[in-house]
């Protein structure tokens, strides 16, 4: 495979600091076994994790009949009460449209949140397709990558030639938007994200491994065990939901999630996915 203009362009302007450089090559010798390395890390496989999905998936009709369309009558509502106020002139009535401005947004929060939960719970119909995991992480990256660089977050890209995997790409690329966007999330006064692609053994099979490493803030060892649980957010502002629908992903694929973290130098997720005709 030959490296696209973009790859080459970001891995040569965005070259880590040197004390970043060695951060991250001291992440990059805890993590799984290489080919040809006999070297493993420990680090916490998701794998372990029960299917909640069950449990929580029960719980997605009552929330549909029973929130969201509440919901949509008083956000309409909000829009009505806004429209006929129009501009506030008295403090009153100021005082009132801040009010109603903030009713709706918070409205708009939840139905956002319950819009998640559903699509987290809802049955996936996956296609089988031959995917080239590097172009696809390439194609994330570019779609991506200038929202991602104002909020002060610079991007490392190093692809490699690998097997295809057989997959759903639109279900991969939103499961790799999700975990760069959580690497940012931990990056609130910016920072540096390292994304790889590259071949592995996991579990005596033939596995795809795709790598993105922050510089953030980092994850206790108590906590890593449940950011992957429903609501639970490791980040200021964060739904939760994120990495959970990420999980549920990369499962339908036959494939995990590794997770290593120092607290204050930060986070590598390792999505380990099957390769194209290997065993799930």
């Amino acid at each position: 495979m030959t490296r696209s203009a973009f790859a080459t362009s970001v891995t040569r302007s965005l070259d880590p600091s040197p004390a970043r450089k060695k951060s991250l090559r001291r992440m990059g010798r805890r993590t799984i076994q290489k080919k040809g390395s006999r070297t493993a890390v420990t680090a916490f496989d998701a794998s372990q994790l029960g299917n909640w999905e069950q449990d929580v998936a029960s719980l997605a009709g009552m929330l549909v009949h029973e929130v969201k369309n509440p919901l949509s009558t008083l956000n309409i509502s909000s829009q009505l009460l806004l429209e006929e106020l129009g501009d506030a002139e008295s403090p009153r009535q100021q005082r009132t449209l801040r009010r109603l401005e903030m009713m709706k947004s918070e409205i708009q929060r939840i139905e956002h949140i319950i819009s998640s939960f559903l699509q987290l719970t809802r049955p996936q119909q996956m296609q089988r397709d031959s995917v080239e995991v590097s172009r696809l992480v390439e194609d994330v990256i570019s779609r991506n990558r200038e929202a991602i660089e104002l909020e002060g977050v610079s991007i490392l890209f190093q692809p490699q030639e690998t097997a295809r995997v057989a997959g759903d790409e639109a279900l991969l690329h939103q499961a790799i938007l999700n975990l760069i966007l959580n690497g940012c999330s931990a990056m609130p006064d910016g920072g540096e994200l390292f994304i790889r692609v590259l071949e592995s053994n996991y579990r005596g099979g033939d596995a795809v491994v795709i790598e993105v490493t922050d510089t953030g803030v980092g994850i206790s060892q108590d906590a890593i065990p449940r950011i992957f649980r429903p609501y639970v957010s490791t980040t200021e502002g964060g739904t939760g939901l994120g990495l959970p629908t990420t999980l549920r992903i990369i499962r339908l694929h036959g494939g995990t999630i590794l997770v290593e973290s120092e607290e204050g130098q930060g986070s590598r997720f390792s999505v380990v996915l099957p390769t194209q005709g290997s065993s799930s």
